[in-house]
C-alpha cells in the first residue's frame, strides 16, 4: 500500500507539471499537432522483448516524455512492465530504458512505445492468421493492428525485435533465416516503413546453458540480416546475465540491453553525432570464488598482472595474480594473512587460495599484533616486477588498536615460487604527522621513468583528522624509496580526507578522496600539487551521493571513468549504500560525473562492495574486482555468498 501511495504522489506531481507546463498532459500524446514530433517504436518478439526482470520502485517512475500504448490502445506513462502478454510474470524489459535514452537525445520529441511481444512465440506464429495457443493471441495480427492504431498519433521511427529461443531446435532452426527475412519485409511493407531502422537483439549467452548448433543457426540468421537489408542493426548480448532461469535476462541486463539497442539506433540514424550516454565497452561478469561459512569472509580482493612474454599479450596469456584476506565477522576490520590465487586463462580457472606466511600476524608485544591490509598489487613495468602496496594494522587483544602507528607496506611477488617477499615499510620524513601514514586501498600511478606516485593519508596517531597527499617514490625492484610529496589536503568535516586514488588523463592528474559525508576530487598538472578538493557531483549539479568509502579510476584513451557506490539505487538496506558497484564517465573539464553514462558493474545482493580494485589486463580488457563483504550479520538473506566478483570491461575495437 505504501508503495502504491508513493507512486500515486509521483503521478500527481507529474500530472500537475504537464497540465500547467509546456509538455503534454498524461494520456494526451494523440493531441500533438505535429506527428513528426512523436517518435513511435514497435517492440516485437517473445519473452526477452516483453521482459521478465524483477520490477523495482524506480522502474515504475515514468519519464515525462516516454509513453506506452497499453492493452486498451491508450497512451499512458511508460512504466514497467510494459507488456501484458503474460500478466503474472511480465516484468522489466529493455523497452523503457531504450525509450528514455532516445528521449534524452532529443528534448523536442515525445517517445511512444508500442509493446507487442508475446512470450514463448515461435517466428512461425508471426504470420498473418497464426494463433499462439498458450496465450490465445495472434502475434502478427495483433501487432499490426496495434501499430496502425498507434500510428494515428505519431511517426514510426524504429522496430525492435528480440526472438529466436523458441526456434532454436532441430525442427525450426533451418528455416529461421528465410522466416526472419520474410518477416522484416512484411512488417516494413504493412506499416509503410521501408526505411525505418530494424534492430535485432542477440539471444542470451549464458555459461550455464551453452549454445547448441540450432541456437548458433539462429544467431547466424540474426547477424546475416545486416547484409541482406538496409538499416538493420545487430545488438550484442555479450556479458549480460540471466535472472537464474538460464533463459531470461536479469533486471540490470535488460536495462543495459535497452542502452545497447539505443546505441545501435543512434549509429543507424545519426552515426556522426557523439552522445554521452554511449559507453565504449561492454560488461562481462564472472565469479572467481564464492562460499560463506558465517565465521569469516574474504575481503580486499584486488589483482595485478604479469604480462605475457611476447608483445601484444592477450587476456588469455597474461597471468592475473589476485590477493584477498580473511576477515573475522566478530569485530571491525579484524584481518588475517593475505592469500593469493592465480589465473592464466582470463579468469576461467584459478589456483586455490594460498596464505602467505610473510603476511601472518607478527607479535609486537604481549597482546599486540601487526599485519598488512588494504593491499593492492600492480605491475611495475620499469623493473618487470609485481609490486603490491598496502598498509599495516595493529591489533590489541584482536581488536584494532585505537591509538597506533600505521605505515605504508609493500612486497614483491615471485612468480616462480608463488610467494610474496617479506613486507617492508616506506620510510617517510621523521615527523609526528607521518607516524600514522599508509597507502591503504589506493590506486598508484607509475610514471614513464619508473617513479611511482603513491597516494597516502596521514595524521598524528592521537588525532582523528586525516589528510591526503601524493608521494613520489623510486622503486628499484626491491626497495621503495620516498623522494618528495605534494599538497597536503583535508577538510574540516569529521575525519577529513583519506583513501586517495590517483590517475592521469590527457596530460592532467586526478585524485579522488573519501570523506565520511561525501567524496571529493582534485586535479593537478604535475601529480603532486593539487587544486582545492571539491565534492563529487553529477553533471546536473546534484551531489554524487558517494560517502564514507573509496572510489577508483579507469583511465583509457576512450575516456576518464570513475568506479564508486552511492545512495539512491534502491539500496537503503545496504551498509553505507556500498552496493551496487557502478561506473560512469567523468567530464575532465568540469570534474563532474556524467549521470547518463552510469552503469552497474556488480549488482547488489545485500553485502557491501565498497572495497575493490581496478586492474588493466590488456589493451582490450579492464577488470574491476571486489569481494562481497558479509557484514553486518545477516546480509546473506539478500542473496550474497561472499563472492569474489570480476567485472570485465571489454573495450570496443573502434
Amino acid at each position: 500500500m505504501a508503495g502504491r501511495l508513493a507512486f500515486a504522489r509521483v503521478m500527481n506531481w507529474f500530472g500537475l507539471v504537464f497540465l500547467f507546463g509546456p509538455t503534454l498532459a498524461w494520456g494526451q500524446i494523440g493531441e500533438v499537432s505535429n506527428k513528426d514530433d512523436v517518435h513511435l517504436f514497435l517492440l516485437i518478439g517473445q519473452s526477452n522483448m516483453a521482459g521478465r526482470g524483477r520490477v523495482m520502485p524506480s522502474d515504475q517512475v515514468p519519464h515525462p516524455r516516454v509513453f506506452m500504448f497499453n492493452q486498451d490502445k491508450k497512451w499512458v506513462p511508460a512504466i514497467d512492465p510494459l507488456h501484458f502478454d503474460k500478466p503474472k510474470i511480465a516484468g522489466v524489459g529493455l523497452g523503457k530504458t531504450f525509450g528514455i535514452e532516445i528521449a534524452k537525445d532529443n528534448p523536442e520529441i515525445t517517445v511512444g512505445l508500442i509493446p507487442c511481444a508475446v512470450g514463448g512465440s515461435s517466428i512461425t506464429t508471426w504470420q498473418p492468421g497464426e494463433l499462439h495457443e498458450s496465450t490465445n493471441t495472434h502475434p502478427w495480427d495483433d501487432a499490426i493492428a496495434r501499430a496502425k492504431a498507434a500510428l494515428q498519433s505519431g511517426t514510426l521511427k524504429g522496430i525492435l525485435w528480440h526472438q529466436g529461443e523458441s526456434d532454436s531446435n532441430e525442427a525450426r532452426s533451418d528455416a529461421y533465416q528465410s522466416d526472419l527475412q520474410d518477416l522484416i519485409k512484411r512488417v516494413r511493407s504493412e506499416l509503410d516503413a521501408e526505411d525505418v531502422p530494424f534492430l535485432i537483439g542477440q539471444l542470451g549467452q549464458f555459461e550455464e546453458r551453452p549454445w547448441n548448433e540450432y541456437r548458433q543457426q539462429v544467431d547466424a540468421a540474426h547477424r546475416s540480416q545486416v547484409e541482406l537489408h538496409e538499416k538493420i542493426a545487430f545488438v550484442s548480448s555479450n556479458g549480460l546475465e540471466h535472472k537464474g532461469d538460464e533463459t531470461h535476462f536479469d533486471t540490470d541486463s535488460y536495462r543495459e540491453f535497452g542502452r545497447r539497442y539505443a546505441d545501435a539506433y543512434r549509429k543507424l540514424t545519426d552515426p556522426d553525432r557523439p552522445n554521452v550516454s554511449q559507453m565504449p565497452f561492454q560488461i562481462e561478469r564472472i565469479i572467481a570464488h564464492e562460499g560463506f561459512d558465517k565465521q569469516t569472509c574474504w575481503v580486499h580482493a584486488r589483482a595485478g598482472t604479469i604480462p605475457a612474454a611476447d608483445e601484444g599479450g592477450s587476456p588469455s596469456t597474461t597471468e592475473v595474480v589476485l590477493t584477498t584476506q580473511p576477515l573475522e565477522l566478530t569485530g571491525s576490520d579484524v584481518f588475517h594473512a593475505i592469500h593469493t590465487m592465480r589465473s592464466t586463462d582470463g579468469g576461467v580457472t584459478w589456483t586455490p587460495l594460498v596464505p602467505d606466511s610473510d603476511f601472518e600476524r607478527e607479535q609486537l608485544s604481549e597482546g599486540i599484533e601487526q599485519t598488512v591490509c588494504d593491499f593492492t598489487p600492480a605491475w611495475h613495468a620499469a623493473t618487470n616486477t609485481l609490486l603490491g602496496i598496502g598498509q599495516t594494522v595493529v591489533y590489541e587483544d584482536n581488536r584494532v588498536k585505537k591509538v597506533r602507528t600505521r605505515f605504508t607496506a609493500y612486497s614483491v611477488f615471485d612468480p616462480e615460487t608463488g610467494d610474496w617477499s617479506a613486507y617492508q615499510t616506506l620510510k617517510l620524513p621523521d615527523e609526528a604527522r607521518f607516524q600514522n601514514a599508509g597507502s591503504g586501498s589506493a590506486q598508484r600511478l607509475d610514471l614513464p621513468n619508473g617513479d611511482i606516485l603513491v597516494p597516502i593519508y596521514f595524521k598524528e596517531p592521537s588525532q582523528t583528522q586525516l589528510s591526503s597527499t601524493v608521494c613520489r617514490c623510486r622503486f628499484d625492484g626491491t626497495d621503495l624509496t620516498y623522494l618528495e610529496h605534494g599538497s597536503e589536503m583535508t577538510i574540516p568535516i569529521k575525519r577529513g580526507l583519506y583513501e586517495p586514488s590517483i590517475t592521469s588523463f590527457d596530460g592532467e592528474f586526478y585524485l579522488t578522496m573519501r570523506n565520511d559525508d561525501g567524496a571529493y576530487v582534485a586535479v593537478s598538472s604535475d601529480g603532486l600539487n593539487y587544486s582545492e578538493p571539491v565534492p563529487w557531483r553529477f553533471d546536473d549539479g546534484e551531489e554524487l551521493g558517494s560517502y564514507n568509502t573509496q572510489a577508483h579510476w579507469v583511465s583509457r584513451m576512450q575516456g576518464l571513468f570513475l568506479v564508486y557506490t552511492r545512495r539512491g539505487l534502491n539500496n537503503d538496506h545496504v551498509f553505507r549504500h556500498r552496493a551496487p558497484l557502478v561506473i560512469a564517465r567523468v567530464d575532465p573539464e568540469t570534474l563532474r560525473v556524467v549521470r547518463d553514462t552510469e552503469r552497474i558493474l556488480i549488482p547488489e545482493y545485500g553485502a557491501r562492495l565498497g572495497n575493490f580494485g581496478v586492474t588493466e589486463v590488456s589493451d582490450d580488457e579492464t577488470w574491476v574486482i571486489v569481494a562481497e563483504w558479509m557484514q553486518p550479520v545477516g546480509v546473506e538473506k539478500y542473496g550474497s555468498n561472499n563472492r569474489i566478483w570480476i567485472a570485465k570491461l571489454l573495450w570496443d575495437a573502434d
